[in-house]
């Protein structure tokens, strides 16, 4: 099984190898080299990377919200 570790900038899990430590005013927290490299880019990509991001972000809730109602299906009726 992967290691992965939460980046707290695209809110995802990525293999530990694709994250660094990033300094913020609270303290380090940990950041994919993705969203890193985008946010060194100019406002151009960077809006881009953050359209992109709100995009997926919107994909994988339309995925869950569509998989949700269907659960109840998956349970044994029977006590």
């Amino acid at each position: 099984m992967t290691e992965t570790m939460f980046c707290y900038c695209c809110r995802v899990h990525h293999p530990k190898d694709q994250m660094r430590p990033f300094a913020t005013k609270h303290g380090l927290r940990w950041r994919c080299l993705r969203s890193i490299e985008a946010a060194a880019g100019n406002l151009a990509k960077r809006d881009a990377f953050g359209q992109q991001q709100s995009e997926n972000n919107r994909e994988d809730s339309r995925r869950i919200a569509e998989r949700t109602p269907m659960m109840h299906l998956d349970r044994d009726p029977r006590p």
